[in-house]
């Protein structure tokens, strides 16, 4: 859909447009990060990168994941990331506790594929700061995708979200809870 198309669409039907911002929003946090291997294709995504942006190399570790919960929602999330509209994501430690590789740390790289696996950006984190989910701000929130850049929005969204991604840990999410700030850039994509 064109920008002007989504914006006749968001005059002639506001309510629909609503919606549909709403559940982009949630998706935007539903689908967490979901850990992925590195695969030959992924592999060599890498080398193109590296010959594609002078001084880049291959860290000895990096992050392989995917945003959405199916194929549509990893494509808007891909293309918001794209276009530089979405540069943070937020989650909890709770969530990946267990799991040190999915740690997000200043510096790190993480290669963003589309649901089937196939890479197509790779993004370096630039900022992590790690503070209680009551102490999110409009300025912490305004870099999320539509939807979501409120602290209203974003509160309501990332607490169901945190809800279920935490229940099957025998935990529930509290306004003192650790939520990490991951902001990013785009370094390469295909």
């Amino acid at each position: 859909m064109t920008q002007r198309a989504a914006a006749v669409e968001r005059q002639e039907h506001p309510s629909r447009a609503r919606a549909s911002v709403l559940l982009l929003a949630l998706a935007l946090v539903t689908s967490a990060a979901h850990a992925r291997d590195a695969t030959p294709e992924i592999e060599a995504f890498w080398r193109t990168c590296t010959q594609k942006v002078a001084g880049l190399s291959k860290p000895d570790f990096y992050r392989v994941r995917y945003f959405g919960s199916d194929a549509a929602t990893a494509r808007r999330l891909l293309d918001l990331i794209l276009s530089g509209e979405k540069t943070v994501t937020f989650t909890t430690p709770w969530l990946y506790q267990d799991d040190p590789n999915r740690t997000p740390v200043v510096g790190g790289y993480t290669v963003v594929t589309d649901s089937d696996g196939r890479p197509e950006v790779l993004l370096r984190t630039t900022q992590v700061k790690t503070l209680a989910f009551s102490e999110v701000t409009e300025e912490d929130a305004r870099f999320e995708g539509p939807g979501a850049r409120t602290v209203e929005a974003w509160r309501r969204i990332h607490w169901n979200f945190f809800t279920n991604g935490l229940k099957p840990l025998g935990k529930q999410p509290t306004e003192d809870m650790p939520v990490t700030v991951e902001h990013f850039e785009v370094v390469c994509k295909l």
